[in-house]
């Protein structure tokens, strides 16, 4: 497995497409596996995360998560600094950070996903529909309720005994950004259709409950969207780890 960063140039006529449209990023960055292998008939294709930064809109930040190295070359040329004097993109091994995840460790985390739920069965051998969580309560309840699935938990913000205005105990848990994007794109039938996508950006601190269940988690990522640069949790060390000489 591979982390990867770039720096996208949002002055460039080619970014500013890549920026409002993820299903055409999505499309240039799957072009950027050279060497990845050949899916066998009726098996999945192995997942290839990715999620955009924009904090800086200056130089916003595309990170992947993928089984093989990708060659970002192109869409650095179509969309960053070709000529920049030190690297627009690299790579670094993932599986170190996995194989030292262990039972009892913190981490920061960043994590975009699209928190959704599903509406009660409309009949006999009928789903419900999908439907996305649109208030901040539901969208942070929405992560919470999964992190123990995951192998995480979020730990307080405060003692355990504190309680917030909403009666609920405040966690260490924040929403960075939310947003809802509408783009086209072609249905199984080549008919064109607009796509709407809600996203929240989440940052918080993690507790590590089962280091494998989050191995899976930041290799296949979690919730809908993953196609559009969602379901993607990086880590960053946590300062109370940093100082037990436990950092990344």
């Amino acid at each position: 497995m591979y982390l990867t960063r770039a720096y996208l140039n949002p002055r460039r006529q080619g970014a500013i497409k890549l920026i409002g449209n993820p299903r055409a990023l999505h499309a240039l960055i799957m072009g950027c596996f050279p060497d990845q292998p050949p899916t066998p008939p009726d098996q999945p294709s192995p997942r290839i995360l990715w999620r955009l930064d924009g904090d800086d809109t200056r130089r916003p930040i595309l990170w992947t998560v993928s089984p093989t190295r990708p060659d970002l070359t192109q869409l650095i040329e179509d969309a960053g600094w070709p000529t920049a004097q030190t690297p627009q993109w690299e790579s670094k091994p993932y599986t170190p950070l996995l194989d030292r995840l262990q039972t009892g460790q913190r981490y920061a985390f960043r994590l975009t996903a699209s928190p959704t739920h599903r509406q009660p069965s409309p009949g006999p051998n009928q789903r419900g529909r999908r439907i996305p969580h649109t208030t901040a309560r539901h969208q942070l309840r929405w992560l919470t309720d999964k992190a123990p699935h995951h192998g995480f938990t979020i730990p307080p913000a405060g003692t355990p005994h504190d309680i917030g205005p909403d009666g609920e105990v405040p966690l260490q848990l924040q929403l960075r950004h939310r947003a809802k994007n509408t783009f086209a794109k072609h249905d199984h039938h080549n008919q064109p259709i607009r796509v709407a996508l809600t996203t929240a950006t989440y940052e918080g601190t993690l507790h590590i409950t089962d280091p494998q269940a989050l191995r899976t988690l930041l290799t296949t990522g979690i919730g809908q969207g993953r196609a559009y640069g969602c379901g993607l949790l990086t880590l960053a060390p946590h300062p109370a780890q940093q100082r037990n000489g436990n950092a990344l």
